[in-house]
């Protein structure tokens, strides 16, 4: 990025007045040059692709696509946009798994205004961002990993976890394996909280890396 050059961001966030006043705050700043908004992470990535921006803000949490979605297709593609998670999220295993796949800076929507848009520039410039709460839940989450990186499941849950990595649904899950819907539920729970995820996707990386599935 040329020196004095404006940073281009794309911002998306399904929460309408708190994305008006991020927006709003963004605006004013003569580094940042905010070329698109989004509601949802299916629309965001539409965007990354269109504009490229050099960042995209996300919230973790967006509908159609997760935060964590959208940052894997830019990393998949291999767009040159860079992702700054902005969330309200401080899970450490949320966290976790968004250094992991590889975002460039996590900032929790306590984060002041004048904190969010230096954290654009820097994350445009190449740099890394953590908020400090981000930090600490980092840092707990790599602790407790590390302590108990072989986590116990009962044969139904290694079964389930199994056809999840399958792609079956919940209740493709229960015709196969006789049982009801609820009772997949409760065991994709104890699955997502033994794996220290919270969706499919992270709980079949994180299977994958462990070599549960195996």
């Amino acid at each position: 990025m040329a020196t004095g050059a404006k940073v281009s961001v794309v911002v998306a966030d399904d929460h309408p007045i708190f994305l008006e006043g991020v927006l709003g705050a963004l605006s004013r700043r003569d580094d940042l040059d905010v070329l698109a908004q989004a509601g949802d992470g299916g629309e965001a990535l539409r965007l990354v692709r269109e504009l490229r921006p050099a960042v995209a803000m996300l919230d973790l949490r967006l509908p159609v696509m997760t935060g964590l979605d959208v940052l894997h297709a830019i990393r998949r593609d291999d767009l040159p946009t860079r992702v700054l998670i902005l969330s309200g999220e401080q899970a450490s295993a949320a966290v976790y798994e968004a250094v992991q796949a590889g975002v460039d800076g996590y900032l929790t929507k306590e984060a002041d205004r004048r904190t969010i848009g230096d954290a654009i520039v820097t994350v445009a410039r190449g740099g890394t961002v953590l908020a400090p709460e981000a930090q600490a839940a980092l840092t707990m989450e790599v602790r407790g990993r590390v302590q108990d990186d072989a986590p116990v499941l009962s044969p139904r849950e290694r079964e389930v976890l199994r056809m999840i990595a399958d792609g079956l649904s919940g209740p493709a899950i229960a015709a196969q394996l006789q049982i009801g819907t609820a009772t997949v539920k409760t065991h994709t729970q104890n699955v997502y909280d033994k794996l220290g995820v919270s969706e499919r996707a992270a709980a079949v990386a994180v299977a994958m890396r462990r070599k549960l599935l195996e």
